[in-house]
């Protein structure tokens, strides 16, 4: 039996999750299946005092190319929304005004959810705290890529002088930030995720996602392209399937705990499981 819970949207920090049911399926499972995920490593270790080195190169990778600033690469409408939103989070930080549409658009993200009190995956701590409690099995499905450590500076300045497709990234994070902001909205979707109302969760417009547009961004970047293959979107729908599958036949019970958009997208793992030929029951 595979049991899957579709990680909520952001939460408030002051809500506790709670469930019993799920906590007790996760105490009995053989195994903790998390989402896929890529990690790069070097070659060889990057110790301390070498990684300091790094910081001045990673800083600059930061900053827009030819000295531009946000108002220079963005369309006026959109540095008009942006400025309302900094107002609001960032206040009179200036120097996110030189970074890239990529890093300004990730610093203002995190600033939201700071000041908004908000929370991602509180279901995954909670569960990852019971499975070392109980020692149970975790599987994180990993995609690894190795850089040589005597060309991560090189690649840093390569990355630093290109220009990013990163204009929809920026974007689709003000989107969020901005949907983000209606609590009353955002706390009926909660609600409605912790009562499993799906109808209610239907009926509300889905949270923009930067997740894919700020990834593809880097992806599609020449650096990006020389590390990272093309369809790693794919790899790490196969991975995390290959996973499932194997731990289906391993365990009497597991519990997986990836994202909810991951799990009903056309294409995502419940239509691939159905695929595959495994009973999928409706969510509950």
């Amino acid at each position: 039996m595979l049991w899957i819970v579709g990680e909520p949207p952001p939460l408030p920090r002051r809500m506790k999750w709670k469930s019993k049911d799920i906590e007790a399926v996760a105490v009995g499972a053989q195994e903790i299946l998390f989402d896929s995920a890529v990690r790069m490593d070097a070659d060889e270790k990057i110790g301390f005092f070498r990684g300091l080195t790094l910081i001045p190169a990673i800083l600059e990778a930061r900053r827009n190319p030819n000295d531009a600033t946000l108002k220079d690469l963005v369309p006026a409408d959109m540095y008009r929304r942006w400025l309302v939103q900094k107002k609001l989070y960032l206040g009179r930080e200036t120097g996110v005004e030189s970074w890239r549409p990529l890093f300004a658009a990730d610093r203002l993200r995190k600033a939201a959810f700071d000041d908004l009190k908000l929370n991602e995956g509180g279901v995954r701590e909670v569960i990852g705290k019971l499975a070392e409690k109980h020692r149970i099995k975790v599987t994180t499905p990993l995609l690894l890529y190795t850089v040589k450590r005597s060309e991560v500076r090189t690649k840093l300045k390569e990355f630093s002088r290109e220009s990013l497709a990163d204009t929809q990234c920026f974007a689709t994070t003000l989107d969020l930030v901005e949907a983000l902001s209606d609590t009353i909205t955002e706390a009926r979707r909660a609600h409605a995720w912790a009562t499993a109302d799906l109808a209610t969760l239907d009926s509300l417009a889905p949270l923009p996602n930067p997740y894919l547009p700020c990834a593809m961004a880097v992806l599609g970047s020449e650096v990006g392209k020389q590390i990272i293959p093309a369809d790693i979107r794919e790899q790490l729908y196969v991975y995390w399937m290959d996973a499932a599958v194997k731990a289906l036949a391993a365990n009497e019970t597991t519990l997986a705990i990836v994202p909810l958009a991951k799990l009903t997208r056309a294409g995502g793992y419940l239509e691939r499981l159905r695929a595959r030929g495994y009973r999928v029951d409706d969510p509950k």
